[in-house]
């Protein structure tokens, strides 16, 4: 079921599924949208489960504000959905949709519970290096070049469907998704404020991911959050939700019933 809610007057697309007992938000990653985590929601148990796929503004089926496109941004989109919720939710994100989800916990919404981040942009953020400002300004609005700086980041062979979903969605994301505000907000480093969590957190890195490398993962990420569990899934890159659905689905739902 495909509904909207407004967060200052942007409206944000809220894809549920499921209705289960057991709330879980999955937020998607840069250039993305909730579509991401599509094949690891087909296998979840709906009955276990109500599954809440955000797509974050300019993404999706979202609006296309021309501001908000940083980390605070986000963020609001996220709490947005959370405060909307009635129970215990378990928060998930992938890639930049997991620092935006580490930030989220950092202010301890009241209903949050757990915390699993995949494949996860550290908290301290990372500086753009010149080479990827180079493909993205080349990728932007094609199709085939969005599909090889997808496939860059990725080491397991996916559906074709599945590649096809995420291309498009990279197409239709606005362009201050791709870029930034035109007047962005500065760069914010809450790395201190991880340690002060008290939260059942997991942490999930692909072997061979180039963009959030499994040390730095657990360097940046699942040492300052304490008793983290971090996990390595092997022959994976950084789409995880699309090369390893069985994974982390069985993850999500390991994590979220015994913790």
């Amino acid at each position: 079921m495909i509904t909207f809610l407004s967060n200052g007057g942007v409206h944000l697309c809220v894809e549920r599924l499921g209705h289960g007992p057991h709330n879980v938000v999955l937020l998607h990653g840069w250039i993305s949208s909730r579509r991401m985590w599509h094949d690891v929601a087909q296998r979840l148990d709906g009955e276990r489960f109500t599954l809440h796929l955000l797509d974050f503004r300019g993404c999706g089926l979202s609006d296309r504000p021309s501001t908000g496109h940083y980390l605070e941004g986000y963020a609001s989109d996220a709490l947005a959905l959370m405060s909307s919720l009635q129970g215990e939710v378990t928060l998930a994100g992938h890639s930049m949709g997991g620092r935006i989800a580490q930030y989220v916990a950092c202010m301890a919404p009241p209903n949050l519970k757990r915390l699993i981040l995949v494949a996860p942009g550290a908290p301290s953020g990372t500086r753009v290096s010149k080479r990827r400002i180079l493909l993205a300004t080349q990728a932007f609005g094609s199709r085939d070049k969005i599909e090889a700086f997808q496939r860059a980041a990725m080491s397991a062979d996916v559906d074709p469907q599945a590649m096809r979903r995420i291309v498009d969605d990279a197409l239709v994301a606005q362009r201050e998704v791709w870029f930034g505000d035109p007047d962005p907000a500065p760069s914010v480093d809450f790395s201190d404020r991880l340690a002060a969590m008290v939260i059942p957190a997991l942490c999930i890195a692909g072997a061979n991911d180039p963009l959030a490398p499994p040390m730095r993962v657990r360097s940046d990420v699942a040492q300052r959050i304490s008793g983290a569990l971090f996990v390595t899934l092997r022959n994976a890159g950084h789409n995880l939700p699309i090369e390893a659905p069985n994974e982390i689905s069985s993850a999500i739902t390991r994590f979220t019933v015994t913790t």
